[in-house]
């Protein structure tokens, strides 16, 4: 979200928002002497609010898109008529997280009185809605880059297809920790490409496409149950990559406000656990307990799509260590392949490996439809 501070110097209102690398500013306007540093600070404030509220709307989107429109001209109307006491001073307070916001920063405004400054904020609130209604559509330029360092529980189509062809140009997606996307819809596109990869290491292994991350962590240590569980899902289970990435997220979101979205299965979790200590003694047992807890989420909920996005990529490079060790065996022939461009130069050679995993990507592509 964008935060909004005041330059007791110059008197000015500023907002700084996160990008891909740093922060992004600029000066929102100035403060006429008349503003008091208390209001100064309560209008900065309420400015910071309502920009949380605005992103949170984007992180947790409306099932109806008209539904989202509709609040964005609600949003801007409240800033300028917000509700006021009545003469009683008895207040309507919108039931509306975003909307009773803007109406909180239109009675600053309005408290202010000073025509000019109300419409230096309202074109700046019609700035940060323009920034949440784009990276909605998947458009990640301008103010719209720091949804980039959100956790959404939703994928735009158009931010999966451009991270589908950045990792058609490199599986391993070694750029993609780094880059303006919606960590969200990299995990919908990652995921896609690790069924692919699991796929390929599988076929050379003569392992299950789920069990090539166990094998692969008897060579180094390496993410297992993740991976496994997005390729069983995907691969055995027929599942969509968005289903999958969807239902991870809303599970870790949920655990952390303290809600455990499936607690069946974190009873069966208890149980297994319980099973294997039983026979155990009791030093030992509270050991094994202690380094095998029990959790409501595979990912931290603290960061829960780029924990997920990593945990995906992982998986990738423990297909091609899986990939190499088999094949270290073959001809060198056979393990690498190398093109010709249209006037006879060598291309860079790539590995069997690479080639392998885009043909299945490739293959399998209508599951990201």
């Amino acid at each position: 979200m964008s935060v909004y501070a005041v330059d007791d110097v110059r008197r000015e209102l500023l907002v700084v928002w996160p990008a891909v690398v740093g922060w992004g500013a600029q000066v929102v306007g100035q403060l006429r002497p008349a503003v008091s540093a208390e209001t100064a600070g309560r209008l900065s404030g309420e400015l910071t609010r309502l920009s949380h509220e605005l992103w949170g709307s984007y992180v947790r989107p409306a099932e109806n898109g008209d539904d989202e429109q509709e609040r964005w001209g609600v949003v801007l109307d409240a800033v300028q008529k917000p509700n006021l006491p009545d003469l009683s001073g008895q207040l309507l307070v919108s039931y509306d997280l975003v909307e009773e916001a803007a109406h909180r920063l239109g009675r600053v405004l309005h408290e202010v009185g000073d025509a000019a400054l109300t419409g230096v904020v309202v074109a700046e609130v019609r700035c940060e809605v323009e920034a949440v209604r784009r990276a909605g559509l998947g458009g990640l330029s301008g103010r719209a880059v720091q949804a980039a360092s959100l956790d959404r529980v939703d994928a735009s189509p158009v931010q999966v297809s451009a991270v589908d062809q950045v990792l058609r140009a490199d599986p391993f997606g070694g750029g993609l920790l780094s880059v303006a996307v919606d960590p969200a819809a990299a995990c919908v596109a990652a995921a896609h490409w690790l069924a692919a990869a699991a796929v390929v290491a599988g076929e050379a292994s003569g392992n299950s496409a789920a069990g090539v991350f166990a094998e692969a962590d008897d060579i180094e240590a390496v993410s297992v149950e993740v991976p496994a569980l997005v390729v069983g899902r995907i691969v055995d289970d027929r599942v969509s990559p968005r289903r999958v990435v969807m239902d991870l997220l809303r599970a870790a979101v949920a655990a952390g406000e303290g809600v455990i979205v499936d607690p069946e299965a974190v009873a069966a979790d208890y149980a297994r656990i319980q099973s294997l200590v039983a026979g155990l003694p009791a030093g030992q047992r509270a050991e094994v307990l202690a380094s095998e807890p029990v959790r409501a989420t595979l990912l931290d909920p603290r960061r829960p799509a780029r924990d997920l996005l990593e945990h995906l990529l992982d998986g990738i490079a423990s297909c091609r260590l899986l990939f190499t060790e088999y094949a270290d065996d073959e001809p060198e022939a056979q393990r690498s392949v190398r093109g010709e461009t249209a006037s006879g130069a060598a291309e860079p050679e790539e590995s069997e490996f690479v080639v392998l995993v885009r043909e299945e990507a490739e293959q399998s592509g209508d599951r990201l439809s």
